[in-house]
C-alpha cells in the first residue's frame, strides 16, 4: 500500500499527453491549444467607415457653421464589400455605409443625420476632425499579433475571434477516449425493475458525469458480470483510458486485477493509504492507462475526483492539472480519527477571516448522499491524540470539475 502523494505522482509519471489534432473552431471549445494562435491579417483588413454617412477631407469643413454650411458636391456611393475608388473631383464627398472601405483621399466620415443632402450635394454645418468615424486597418487586431498562447483553454467567447482572423480549424491537444465499466452481478440499470438482491448501478453514471468534459469519447458499459470471459472482453478495449468500478478488493469474485494483467496490463500500484478508496488500482498498457476504482459509490466518486480527473486533464494538455488543496481549520467537533488519510466531501465557509471546513455528516463509503450540497473535498491527515485545532486541506468542486 502506498501513500496518496506517491499515487498521484505515479499516475502522472505513467500518463502521457495525447497528440495534437486539428479541429473545426466550433468543435474546439474546452480544448487546450497545442500552439500559439497568431493573427495572419489585420482586423479590420482595410480602413472603413464606422457610421453611415459621408466621407470627406476634414479641411473642407474647417470654416463651416449653422449659418454658413460647407456645400460639397456628392460623388459615388460605397457599400460594405465594395472596393472604394480614388476617382472623383478634388472636392467631392462620397456616401459610405457602415463597414464600407474609405478611400485614402478622405480622412473623416460625417453621419447622415448631421447633414442635409440631395442627389447632387451635401451641406455640412460643423467642422469635423481627422480620423472621425473611421476605423483604420489593424485597429482591433494587428497582423502578427499573438491572440492565444499554447496551453490556453479555448472558451466559448474565443471562437468568434478565431473566425474574425479567418481560421476555420485550430490545433488543440486531443482529449482521451474512455470506457467506463461497471462490474458486478448485482447491478441493474436505472429504469429497469429491481429483482432479487440487486441494486441500481450509480457508479458508471456518477463517473461519466464527472469526466465527460475532459474526454472526447465516453463509452459507458454496465452490468459486466464477475466472470473471467466477460471481464476479458471489456478490459481488452483500445480506449486511451479504461475505468472499472468494483472488483478490485479481496473478495472471491474480485477478478478485475487478475483479468487485467492476463491481457497485458502492467500494475503500477494497488491500494492507497486513503479513506475512502483504499483498493484503487492503476495500470498501464503501451500508451493506455487503467483505473480500477472501488465499488462503493462514494469511494468510486472520490477516487475518480482525485486520481482520474487530474490524469485526464494532464493527458488533454492542461498545465494546472494537479490538485491544489487550500488550508482550512476543521470546525470544532468535526475531528475524525481514521487510520488512513481521510478524503471526504464537506462544507467550506469563510468565517471571521478564516476558512472553516466541516464534513458531510454521512460516514459510509457507500452513501453517495454524502455529496449533497457539499462545497468540495476535505483532506485530513491521520490524527494522533486529541488536538484542539486541526488544519486540513480543502479542494472546492469548482477546482476539480472545471
Amino acid at each position: 500500500m502506498i501513500q496518496f502523494a506517491e499515487a498521484c505522482e505515479l499516475i502522472f509519471t505513467n500518463s502521457q499527453r495525447l497528440g495534437a489534432e486539428e479541429r473545426p473552431i466550433e468543435d474546439a471549445v474546452g480544448y487546450i491549444l497545442a500552439r500559439d494562435v497568431v493573427s495572419p491579417i489585420n482586423v479590420t483588413p482595410f480602413r472603413n467607415s464606422a457610421m453611415d454617412g459621408f466621407a470627406v477631407k476634414s479641411e473642407w469643413l474647417q470654416d463651416c457653421g449653422k449659418s454658413h454650411p460647407a456645400v460639397i458636391p456628392l460623388g459615388a456611393t460605397s457599400y460594405a464589400g465594395d472596393c472604394a475608388s480614388d476617382d472623383g473631383a478634388d472636392v467631392c464627398a462620397m456616401k459610405v455605409m457602415t463597414g464600407a472601405r474609405v478611400s485614402n483621399r478622405f480622412d473623416a466620415v460625417v453621419p447622415f443625420e448631421e447633414t442635409e443632402y440631395d442627389e447632387n450635394e451635401v451641406r455640412f454645418f460643423k467642422p469635423t476632425s481627422p480620423g472621425k468615424h473611421i476605423r483604420e486597418a489593424g485597429e482591433d487586431i494587428v497582423q502578427g499579433q499573438k491572440l492565444f498562447a499554447e496551453g490556453a483553454t479555448l472558451g466559448r467567447l474565443d471562437v468568434g475571434i478565431l473566425a474574425t482572423i479567418g481560421l476555420r480549424r485550430v490545433s488543440v491537444y486531443r482529449k482521451p477516449s474512455i470506457a467506463i465499466i461497471g462490474t458486478g452481478d448485482e447491478l441493474t440499470s436505472p429504469g429497469e425493475k429491481l429483482t432479487g438482491d440487486r441494486i441500481y448501478d450509480s457508479n458508471t453514471f456518477a463517473i461519466l458525469s464527472l469526466v465527460a468534459p475532459f474526454c472526447d469519447q465516453v463509452d459507458r458499459i454496465c452490468q459486466v458480470h464477475d466472470r473471467k470471459d466477460d471481464l476479458l472482453k471489456v478490459l481488452d478495449l483500445q480506449h486511451d483510458v479504461i475505468v472499472t468500478s468494483g472488483g478490485v478488493s479481496a473478495g472471491e469474485r474480485d477478478l478485475v486485477i487478475e483479468m487485467a494483467e492476463s491481457c497485458g496490463w502492467q500494475r503500477v500500484f494497488h491500494k492507497v493509504d486513503i479513506k475512502p478508496g483504499k483498493p484503487v488500482y492503476f495500470a498501464t498498457r503501451d500508451r493506455q492507462v487503467m483505473f480500477g476504482l472501488p465499488g462503493n459509490p462514494l469511494s468510486a466518486t472520490v477516487t475518480a475526483a482525485v486520481f482520474l480527473i487530474p490524469a485526464l486533464k494532464m493527458m488533454s494538455g492542461w498545465t494546472d492539472y494537479r490538485l491544489n488543496p487550500k488550508s482550512a481549520v476543521l470546525a470544532s467537533g468535526e475531528i475524525r480519527k481514521p487510520k488512513r488519510k481521510l478524503i471526504w466531501p464537506g462544507f467550506i465557509t469563510e468565517e471571521a477571516g478564516r476558512t472553516i471546513a466541516r464534513y458531510s455528516p454521512k460516514k459510509s463509503s457507500a452513501a453517495l448522499t454524502a455529496l449533497l450540497g457539499t462545497d468540495g473535498l476535505i483532506i485530513q491527515d491521520v490524527v494522533n491524540g486529541t488536538p484542539a485545532n486541526i488544519t486540513v486541506g480543502t479542494i472546492p468542486w469548482n477546482d476539480i470539475l472545471n
